[in-house]
């Protein structure tokens, strides 16, 4: 995700303060992709990695969120985990990748990870009250409509899109799930596992004989954001301690935004700068939007001034 601030007010509202100066369409890929795998596809919006094990990362790069959605797949059928912003058609390139049935799952429902869910028959949610309204509203578009900005995006790559009208459209569940739930794609099991904290229905996912973990928003090389109305800072802890004692026995984690591969290692220093931030060990600087900001060298947390009140140890310079 990019260098600028982002926070959800409500589970149908989502919106930023200030939105990015980035040119995107003069910036360059972000370093690290030109050391992958290129897959051509018709649709030059996305840039889509083979990162081993049947996987694809399907990466945004031209707008400022850097959104990454994963096609997984099986022998009987194929998994996608996260559909995009929904400014171009990303089923189409699964097609070009895949040939197997497709179902979808998600990250979390922020709408730049849900985009494109309408497009799929066969989506997974996780039985959340905040899932269910997100799916039955979408986002309309006065509540996305910075993503379509000039300083957001590039529009000279999807010169078609209707940026007066982008919003994100609702979508059919076709089964509720808990966690633990286990994805059987044929020769391939994916476990699902609740880890709230960003949003209620938060959750990574784990491939035990591959070794990779899935871990949506809640890391990843940037600004880490629990600033929104969904944030839950204690939910959180637990979540990233979870996933921490995960990425020790994995190979890879794969996160939603920026960066398709980051070392299991980060991921556990992750939960430990944050256990160190809530002791009061770390202290932050105040931040743009009501936040106080941590850095932590190749990734920060941005925390919401009005949820440190549930650590009163966490301090600030």
């Amino acid at each position: 995700m990019g260098t600028v601030m982002l926070s959800a007010i409500s589970s149908s509202t989502y919106c930023q303060a200030t939105p990015p100066v980035d040119n995107w369409c003069s910036k360059p890929l972000r370093p690290g992709l030109e050391k992958l795998k290129e897959i051509k596809t018709s649709k030059p919006w996305f840039k889509v990695y083979d990162i081993g094990n049947d996987t694809y990362a399907i990466d945004e790069p031209y707008n400022w969120e850097e959104t990454i959605a994963y096609l997984i797949l099986g022998k009987d059928k194929a998994l996608l985990f996260d559909t995009g912003m929904g400014l171009d058609t990303i089923s189409i390139v699964v097609k070009e990748l895949t040939k197997l049935p497709v179902v979808v799952l998600n990250s979390h429902t922020h709408p730049d990870h849900i985009g494109g869910n309408n497009e799929f028959s066969q989506v997974l949610a996780m039985n959340t009250s905040y899932t269910r309204i997100n799916a039955a509203n979408g986002y309309a578009h006065n509540n996305v409509k910075w993503e379509v900005s000039p300083a957001s995006f590039c529009l000279t790559r999807l010169p078609h899109e209707d940026t007066a009208h982008y919003y994100i459209k609702p979508f059919k569940v076709s089964r509720f799930i808990k966690s633990g739930y286990i994805i059987k794609l044929g020769g391939r099991n994916l476990q699902v596992i609740s880890t709230p904290g960003h949003t209620p229905d938060a959750i990574c996912l784990y491939d035990k004989q591959a070794g990779y973990l899935w871990c949506g928003d809640s890391f990843y090389e940037g600004p880490i954001l629990l600033s929104s109305d969904e944030t839950d800072l204690k939910a959180y802890q637990k979540s990233i301690n979870k996933m921490a004692q995960l990425a020790a026995k994995s190979t890879r984690v794969l996160p939603a935004h920026n960066l398709p591969i980051a070392k299991p290692a980060l991921l556990i220093q992750a939960a430990k700068d944050f256990n160190q931030i809530v002791s009061g060990m770390k202290k932050g600087k105040t931040g743009e939007n009501h936040t106080l900001v941590f850095d932590c060298n190749k990734f920060s947390y941005q925390i919401g001034e009005s949820y440190l009140k549930q650590f009163d140890q966490i301090k600030r310079n």
